[in-house]
């Protein structure tokens, strides 16, 4: 990043410069730092010079939304191969930068991404379930239950996963002398070792065998 100190010529401020600015500081600090004017002392120029590429946050947020999309969020693995390796390539690529931006899980739950990068995701997302030999009513079920599952588990890793054991820890204590709850207390230990990554990739296997239930 070019610091305030380094302020560059009136002009040569590109937009381009500025979303890579914007994507290196959320990725850093989380969206809540992303500011027209901690953005403008990162590129090195005057808020006015952003106020001519960028009118506000919200267009700012769009702006990173999109390139984050069509750029880092669709794996090469996901665009060839077999479909159910092509879904989860995809899912963990969603995954990956829902979880490497704070705040970014909250900002597609609450307001999607309907420029080209969340389109091109939508089209892959959509292309992996006609590979999959699905007719267009179950691939559209499949599509909403897909992002349901993708962005509902990054939402919930970063703002209260219910599956976590720290979260269920006095449940699982009160289940741990087996009398009131013997079935469920003998599953206590390997509950306990249960992470995010191993919900996610049940969660993706019963997907995959959901759709391969019903190909035609």
């Amino acid at each position: 990043m070019t610091t305030s100190a380094e302020r560059r010529p009136w002009g040569s401020l590109e937009l381009g410069q500025i979303v890579e600015a914007a994507i290196e500081l959320a990725r850093a600090e989380g969206l809540d730092a992303l500011t027209i004017r901690r953005l403008a002392a990162a590129v090195g120029a005057s808020r006015m010079a952003l106020y001519r590429h960028v009118p506000d946050k919200d267009a700012l947020l769009t702006l990173l939304a999109n390139e984050i999309a069509e750029r880092h969020v669709v794996p090469a693995d996901a665009l060839a191969g077999d479909w159910p390796d092509r879904l989860c390539a995809l899912a963990y690529g969603m995954r990956r930068e829902l979880r490497a931006y704070p705040g970014f899980a909250e900002l597609i739950m609450t307001r999607g991404n309907h420029g080209p990068g969340g389109l091109r995701v939508a089209e892959t997302i959509a292309d992996i379930l006609a590979a999959a030999g699905l007719g267009e009513p179950a691939a559209a079920r499949y599509y909403l239950v897909f992002i349901d599952l993708v962005l509902g588990r990054a939402h919930r890793e970063e703002h209260g996963d219910p599956t976590a054991p720290r979260r269920n820890a006095p449940l699982f204590t009160a289940a741990e002398d087996g009398a009131r709850a013997p079935r469920f207390g003998a599953l206590v230990p390997l509950l306990r070792e249960f992470d995010p990554d191993t919900v996610f990739a049940a969660e993706l296997d019963m997907l995959v065998g959901a759709i391969g239930a019903t190909e035609r």
